[in-house]
């Protein structure tokens, strides 16, 4: 009597083969990216400090006296530390209006508001991508900055970076 002993054997249907490759494909793309991103030899983050400039716009005439150099500002939404405060210059409020004769856009002032130019500096990291500022604030040219400082807010966009010296 002869027993009845079957041999494992793979049985691998259309369906089965798919999935095998794309896992396969799956895998081999993580590694791929792994040793990739794991490279050293790319730009190193380098500690530098920056000046920028925020211009709050139609602020309250006025109001800018609360703003003084020296000020530590951060940011109003995840508290994150952005710096000190150089220098503030004020300038009239100016808005685009239509001009009815001409049909055009003219700039006209704002009566009782002034556009507040704040320069801010800050140690920041720049790792050849981004620039983050000390406490691990992400910024660029045209991002609004939304800033707290002592006795008050307020928010604009970011026009100018200087990059400093590198230390």
């Amino acid at each position: 009597m002869e027993q009845n002993v079957h041999k494992f054997r793979i049985r691998l249907n259309l369906f089965d083969a798919i999935v095998l490759i794309v896992v396969l494909l799956a895998g081999a793309a993580f590694a791929w990216l792994s040793l990739r991103s794991g490279d050293s030899s790319g730009t190193a983050a380098t500690s530098q400090t920056v000046r920028y400039t925020v211009v709050f716009q139609k602020m309250a005439k006025g109001d800018s006296q609360l703003i003084q150099a020296g000020d530590k500002l951060e940011d109003a939404v995840k508290n994150y530390s952005i710096g000190t405060v150089v220098s503030v210059e004020t300038k009239p409020a100016v808005t685009q209006i239509l001009d009815q004769e001409e049909r055009c856009f003219v700039d006209a002032e704002l009566a009782g508001y002034e556009d507040v130019y704040v320069t801010v500096e800050s140690a920041c990291t720049d790792n050849g991508e981004t620039l983050l500022l000390g406490g691990g604030y992400d910024f660029r040219v045209g991002q609004t900055a939304y800033v707290r400082g002592p006795g008050y807010m307020g928010s604009g966009p970011v026009t100018a970076i200087e990059r400093g010296n590198e230390g």
